[in-house]
């Protein structure tokens, strides 16, 4: 019978947390972006310049990426499960 690792698993879990925090400010950064770009073109009837619209993009990458990277493991059973196992 396997066991789980517990400090492996705190080690984990303190990983989701941070992985958490740093997607959910990357979100936050986007949300404002998008809400200054919508005020800004509602006042002023102005499209969004290109480097706000690039900066736009860019967090949204940067937390795809964040996202995919730590995800993608968990969401494979060939590669997650196993970096916790260990055999006794």
């Amino acid at each position: 019978m396997k066991k789980l690792d517990a400090k492996m698993l705190e080690e984990l879990g303190e990983s989701a947390y941070r992985e958490l925090v740093a997607v959910y400010c990357k979100l936050r950064d986007l949300k404002t972006s998008i809400t200054r770009m919508h005020d800004d073109y509602v006042a002023q009837a102005v499209p969004p310049e290109l480097n706000r619209v690039q900066a736009i993009r860019l967090i949204v990458d940067e937390a795809f990426d964040d996202l995919d990277r730590y995800l993608r493991p968990q969401c494979d059973p060939d590669s997650a499960y196993r970096t916790v196992e260990r055999d006794e």
